[in-house]
């Protein structure tokens, strides 16, 4: 009798156990599989506001705001050629809530160009897709004799280190199209690097540089309205069939596009991060996004996390090689 009692009261603590295991609801991590997101998401973007960067991330915020059910804020953290925002983000809690929209010049080339590298993107960042791109370009003033990339080939190999370039900044896209150009066909020309977009226009249309690479949606204003001509692309572009890209002129090395993707922090719950890989995947497809960045110079290339890193990896070799080749660094000072 007192056997079967102690049965029956075994029975009845397994079967309470099993209660409130039904009743206590999901684990944490399932828990936060469900809720998230439940607050606003904040995108760290490393440039100041108004950039090519900042503006197509503003476009994409709409429908990816829409795919994830809460705000986007999107907090611009400027300098060191966007090493301060990517470092700034590399400190931020790794729970999907804030994520990093960047280029390889804020995760790539100014990483290579420290002279204490803080971090490998290949390691401490977690791709989680990339949109679009757009080409940069290399243009000439309005009034240049040069009016193919072949006319200013040819006259700066019998003229060594009399034209005059520029850059908008060091070690970005446009820098490492700039030494391509040089290095490729072997010719020399001054650069100087110049404090941002603005200022490096404002040289070459007062005719203080004989050439200039920088990206095409803030070259096409200039080019529509015959200030500059622009002579080579970094990839074929619809709004200038005519204009040859790198691989069109035997230029491999000129081929490096001015990314926009996606980034949360190692470490991040695997529910979230699918949430976040998902719901950027599915707003990449919306067609009115993609007019928009259509409209500001970019084209929508949708790539997922593997391909993306794949991406990573293989511009790290490219403006490694091209880096040291030219032997750029970071200490030249800007105008």
């Amino acid at each position: 009798m007192r056997t079967r009692g102690r049965r029956d009261l075994i029975i009845l603590c397994g079967t309470l156990v099993i209660w409130l295991i039904s009743i206590s609801g999901p684990s944490p991590v399932q828990g936060q599989e469900m809720k998230f997101p439940s607050r606003p998401l904040e995108i760290i973007i490393p440039f100041g506001p108004g950039g090519i960067l900042d503006v197509g991330t503003r476009i994409f915020t709409e429908p990816l705001s829409k795919e994830l059910g809460v705000p986007i804020i999107i907090r611009n953290k400027s300098g060191g050629a966007g090493l301060i925002g990517s470092t700034a983000f590399l400190k931020m809690k790794p729970d999907g809530y804030t994520i990093l929209g960047a280029s390889a010049a804020a995760v790539i080339s100014t990483v290579q160009l420290s002279k204490t590298p803080q971090f490998d993107p290949r390691k401490d960042l977690l791709p989680i897709g990339y949109l679009a791109d757009a080409p940069a370009s290399m243009s000439v003033p309005k009034n240049s004799p040069f009016r193919t990339f072949d006319d200013f080939v040819q006259f700066a190999k019998k003229n060594p280190g009399k034209l005059k370039g520029g850059v908008s900044s060091l070690g970005g896209e446009t820098h490492i199209m700039f030494a391509s150009i040089l290095g490729d066909n072997k010719i020399e020309s001054k650069m100087i690097p110049y404090r941002g977009t603005g200022s490096l226009v404002t040289a070459i249309l007062g005719g203080h540089l004989d050439w200039m690479t920088l990206s095409l949606p803030a070259t096409m204003p200039y080019q529509r309205s015959g200030d500059v001509n622009i002579l080579l692309l970094t990839r074929k572009s619809a709004a200038l069939p005519g204009v040859p890209s790198g691989s069109d002129v035997g230029l491999p090395n000129v081929s490096v596009n001015m990314w926009l993707g996606f980034f949360a922090l190692p470490g991040t719950p695997k529910p979230v991060y699918d949430r976040l890989v998902s719901a950027v995947g599915r707003a990449a497809k919306d067609p009115k996004m993609a007019e928009k960045l259509a409209k500001a110079g970019f084209n929508v290339a949708y790539k997922n996390p593997d391909e993306f890193s794949n991406l990573i990896g293989d511009q790290w070799n490219i403006f490694g090689r091209v880096i040291k080749e030219a032997g750029i660094t970071a200490d030249s000072s800007g105008h």
